[in-house]
């Protein structure tokens, strides 16, 4: 990883980057170009989306881990949730994710529900992704029928 200049360019302007790109930006955008005020624009599209952020994000460890389904592993706690999914951008297909970590995508679905497989597809179109890991076909079906809950639905 070192090696990779996007990444050494990320961790050396982490801290600077947070503090531009999700408070400072989203603070004079909307102050400056749309007329809103300064503390309308601070403390909604900065803190109001910030909160809303931070909590769409913990759901997914919090209800993605209590409701739904668990059709590829029924042992362990990670459920299929839809509604996270449309909430988190395809992050509820957290029972797949735990199955098979190394799938890029999260879900044997590539683009339903999933926003982030749909960003990280356009990216490899452009060059800026590569090396995509998938589970195949067989590797699912076999998994499901090995320890799946029989909530699957075939596609």
């Amino acid at each position: 990883l070192k090696a990779e200049k996007l990444v050494m360019f990320q961790r050396r302007y982490y801290k600077p980057g947070i503090l531009l790109m999700c408070f400072i930006l989203p603070t004079l955008v909307p102050w400056h170009c749309c007329g809103e005020t300064f503390l309308h624009s601070f403390f909604v599209a900065t803190l109001l989306r910030y909160a809303l952020v931070l909590n769409a994000t913990w759901l997914v460890n919090s209800a993605a881990h209590l409701y739904g389904y668990r059709p590829y592993d029924k042992n362990i706690d990670p459920r299929e949730n839809a509604l996270v999914s449309l909430g988190c951008l395809g992050e509820g297909f957290h029972n797949y994710h735990h199955a098979f970590p190394y799938d890029y995508s999260a879900s044997e679905y590539r683009w339903h529900i999933n926003f982030t497989t749909f960003f990280i597809d356009c990216m490899a179109a452009l060059g800026l992704a590569y090396d995509r890991k998938r589970v195949s076909k067989a590797a699912v079906l076999a998994r499901i029928k090995r320890t799946g809950d029989r909530s699957h639905k075939s596609s």
